[in-house]
This record gives structure tokens, sequence and C-alpha cells, in this order.
């Protein structure tokens, strides 16, 4: 499971907010900043061995975050 130390709180816009509340319910989820950690720590793993700020985008790009 993550290990949580010290923490940095983010705004959502309250719709997705509550689109992501409820689906961190129905996958059982103790908080939504569990779900959200959780997740973008799954999505992270694809960055991690970039070498480069170019190498970055366009793993982005090819994820289609970006274009």
């Amino acid at each position: 499971m993550l290990g949580f130390g010290k923490t940095q709180a983010i705004k959502l816009d309250r719709d997705l907010f509550d689109r992501v509340k409820k689906i961190a319910d129905i996958a059982g989820y103790a908080t939504v900043e569990e779900f959200v950690a959780h997740v973008l720590e799954k999505e992270m793993i694809h960055f991690e061995d970039a070498k480069s700020d170019e190498d970055i985008r366009n793993k982005l790009r090819g994820l289609g975050y970006i274009s």
C-alpha cells in the first residue's frame, strides 16, 4: 500500500471531486485522497524512467495526455 508522509493539498473542481468520490466509494477506498494517490502512483510509473523533459513530453503524447 502507499506510504503517506507529509501531504500537500490540491484543489479539484466540485464536479470532478464528486465524480472521483463516487468511483472511490464504489471501489472501496477509505477516502478520495487514498484513491487519487493510488491512481497517480500508477500513472507516474510511466514517467519515472524518463531521461529528459522531452522524453516526458513524448510519453505524455503517447498516452494521449497532451497533443
